[in-house]
């Protein structure tokens, strides 16, 4: 008895009360007070941060765009809504332009349409000789040769379509995202299409930390009412076979409808994105510019001075600037810009913000 009073008098006792963690919940789990103070500063903080990124967007914004009406509140929450009900769904994936599935059945469809050209201009030959000149009825087959000539052109395809399913070869619209390698292509087709309220982004398209990761050209359908093209990257990390492929698309695809170059906002445009703008303007291909990454830009001045040194404010029509975060963190709590984007990406295609998804998805 005396040994345990000598030992619990050489405990420290201060010791022990100053190094004693104190829980911040009591039993029931209910947050002390203090807890709770901390918690709303932190709130506050997290909060502040936000609306202070949210504004800064909202002036690059207003001050890049002036030329552009801005859109109504309520069309953006139309088109948030038509993202959040459209079913996406990935439809093909191809090496080359040729080995698109629309691009096969229209080159047989050519040549078809070609070989049929020339035996009714065989036939016209043949009907008009002298011999058949007074043929009373020449005319009357004159005129059935043309109007089957105007049914041939007024068709989309003609007959077979080389076994390719025809929701594959349709001619919905398209949009196309561009842009050097990891400028975030991929993480941003799974941010527009991922419900605004959710943090966690849905993985339509494959996305990687790795440069290069996408060495093909990757079709996904929204809704059933247009189509989204994940384009390889290109720059040091890209190859000569994804550049042509590229290329190949943004220059011969008919249903292509306007292009969006991604620039990371932290890095700025490079000679590989004003060799790109350049071939946009040359070949008279409409174009926004997207600046992704804004959440890792610290001094927003930077943003506007990548900008004002790109040129692009003196060409001849002044792209659109998007800027966003695709994804967020503990100084951007929500995906800013995503309506705006998705609001744009709908009027390239000629729909409207009321339009209604084809195909919905499954809660």
């Amino acid at each position: 008895m005396k040994q345990s009073v000598r030992q619990l008098l050489q405990v420290d006792i201060k010791s022990i009360v100053k190094n004693t963690k104190v829980n911040s919940q009591t039993s029931d789990g209910v947050l002390t007070p203090k807890r709770q103070k901390q918690v709303s500063k932190e709130n506050s903080r997290k909060t502040k941060g936000s609306d202070k990124f949210q504004t800064t967007i909202k002036s690059l914004y207003d001050r890049y765009n002036k030329h552009y009406p801005e859109p109504k509140r309520s069309d953006l929450a139309l088109v948030n809504f038509f993202f959040n009900k459209a079913k996406v769904q990935f439809e093909w994936s191809a090496p080359t332009f040729n080995d698109i599935p629309g691009e096969k059945v229209r080159r047989a469809m050519e040549k078809r349409q070609k070989a049929a050209q020339i035996l009714l201009e065989e036939e016209k030959s043949y009907i008009s000789s002298k011999s058949l000149a007074s043929d009373p009825n020449l005319s009357m087959l004159e005129s059935e040769f043309t109007h089957l000539e105007h049914k041939d052109q007024n068709k989309l395809y003609h007959g077979k379509t080389e076994g390719i399913p025809f929701e594959l070869i349709n001619q919905l619209p398209e949009i196309a995202f561009l842009g050097r390698c990891n400028s975030g292509k991929s993480t941003l087709l799974n941010n527009i299409t991922t419900e605004v309220t959710r943090n966690h982004l849905n993985e339509y398209a494959n996305a990687s930390k790795k440069a290069g990761f996408t060495k093909t050209i990757n079709c996904f359908n929204v809704g059933k009412r247009f189509r989204i093209i994940d384009t390889p990257g290109y720059g040091t990390k890209g190859t000569a076979e994804q550049g042509r492929l590229t290329m190949d698309y943004l220059q011969k695809r008919r249903e292509l409808r306007r292009s969006f170059l991604l620039i990371s906002a932290n890095q700025g445009f490079s000679e590989y994105d004003a060799t790109m703008v350049d071939l946009l303007v040359s070949n008279g291909i409409p174009f926004e510019i997207v600046l992704t990454k804004m959440d890792t830009v610290k001094d927003m001045t930077q943003v506007e001075r990548i900008i004002e040194e790109s040129n692009v404010l003196n060409l001849p029509t002044s792209p659109r600037f998007i800027f966003l975060n695709s994804m967020t963190n503990k100084h951007c709590q929500k995906r800013f810009g995503i309506d705006i984007l998705r609001y744009v990406i709908l009027d390239a295609c000629g729909l409207s913000p009321g339009v209604k998804p084809s195909k919905i998805k499954k809660n």
